[in-house]
């Protein structure tokens, strides 16, 4: 957490109190927060709802957690880097392993 606080210029409380959900942080620290962490604000986001699906602990329709796992986010974050022909490769791949995994 120290690093992080470092790179992003604040004090490491200011990132705990932001981390524990006391404190709100600036558009621009959560940019820097996110780069820090080599990921995005939606990465964090993203990350932040698979823990917490909402503020009242109740599922949101239509979400399922497992989108939000750190594989998930990983696999998304890989995916994005793809060309579009390597993409709809993986894609056929996912579909393949889908259809082997129903017959077993």
């Amino acid at each position: 957490m120290e690093q992080i606080a470092l790179e992003i210029g604040t004090d490491p409380s200011n990132l705990s109190r932001i981390e524990r959900g006391v404190q709100q942080p600036a558009a621009d620290s959560l940019k820097m927060i996110a780069a820090a962490l080599k990921t995005t604000v939606a990465g964090l986001y993203a990350f932040a709802e698979g823990k917490n699906n909402s503020p009242a602990g109740k599922k949101i329709e239509g979400r399922n957690e497992l989108d939000y796992t750190s594989e998930a986010i990983q696999l998304r974050r890989q995916f994005r880097t793809l060309t579009p022909e390597n993409q709809c490769a993986l894609l056929e791949i996912a579909k393949t392993l889908n259809r082997l995994q129903r017959r077993s």
